[in-house]
């Protein structure tokens, strides 16, 4: 069987936020740890790492569903993730790099499948079929799932006035 590996790519020890690390990483800034050769504590790396799996990387495992080189994350700028409840985020390097092809065509394509949400240095938006974008605004966390929860900046009072009433 051939082992597939992430290579010289480490977009993810830069956008991805590591709850589970002392002190926490946050999101959009490079992990300490991020060497030009991969990751200094591998071996000792938290499990949120260990475990992770970029869509990229785990689509190779299947030729005829393998992503192309070119959406490898460091070619694309964007790390491309698969919540629980299927939700594809798009953790972008950079707040436009999921406008960049061939990311752009694919994410827009799958926009029209299921939620797609862009999570940008600038913050989170949803993504429509539509190639147009609306904020979202994180409430809570899900206790079962551990998946945030977001509400379209535009239903935000409506969502505050009925938690208020509940």
């Amino acid at each position: 069987m051939t082992r597939f590996s992430c290579g010289s790519c480490t977009l993810c020890c830069t956008v991805m936020g590591v709850a589970t690390m002392e002190p926490p990483k946050p999101e959009h800034k490079t992990c300490d740890h991020c060497t030009s050769g991969g990751c200094s504590i591998y071996t000792q790396r938290p499990e949120q790492c260990a475990t992770f799996q970029c869509m990229w990387l785990g689509s190779q495992r299947v030729p005829a569903f393998a992503l192309p080189p070119a959406m490898r994350p460091d070619r694309c700028g964007v790390v491309i993730d698969l919540n629980a409840a299927g939700t594809i985020i798009a953790h972008c390097h950079r707040p436009l790099s999921w406008k960049r092809e061939p990311i752009h065509a694919w994410l827009i394509n799958m926009a029209a499948r299921t939620v797609v949400m862009l999570e940008t240095p600038g913050g989170p938006f949803l993504l429509s079929a539509r190639d147009t974008t609306e904020r979202l605004v994180k409430v809570g966390v899900d206790p079962d799932t551990n998946n945030r929860i977001y509400v379209r900046d535009s239903e935000l009072d409506r969502y505050v006035a009925r938690e208020k009433a509940a």
